[in-house]
């Protein structure tokens, strides 16, 4: 007898659930009343003037998406408040 799997069972992790990115989105008089009515029909659980994704990471104990937090480190790194480290 051969038993051969023809699909693999595959288990997916759970969903972490992180707050949401920080950024406030700047204030747009054309699109900010279709904003704040579209993201509080969509994810009326969050702030519809802010970032509508999940935070990755925390700069300075302030959660960022992965968009949003580039900018930050790139901005703190030009100003010189981050520092290379060597090494793993």
């Amino acid at each position: 007898m051969t038993l051969t799997t023809l699909k693999l069972f595959v288990i997916k992790p759970e969903r972490v659930v992180t707050p949401q990115c920080i950024t406030v989105i700047p204030a747009d008089t054309r699109f900010e009343e279709w904003r704040k009515g579209r993201y509080q029909k969509l994810r009326s659980h969050l702030d519809a003037s802010r970032c509508q994704r999940e935070s990755v990471v925390t700069i300075d104990g302030k959660p960022y998406c992965r968009l949003h937090a580039g900018g930050v480190a790139l901005d703190k790194w030009l100003a010189g408040e981050l520092v290379e480290r060597g090494g793993k």
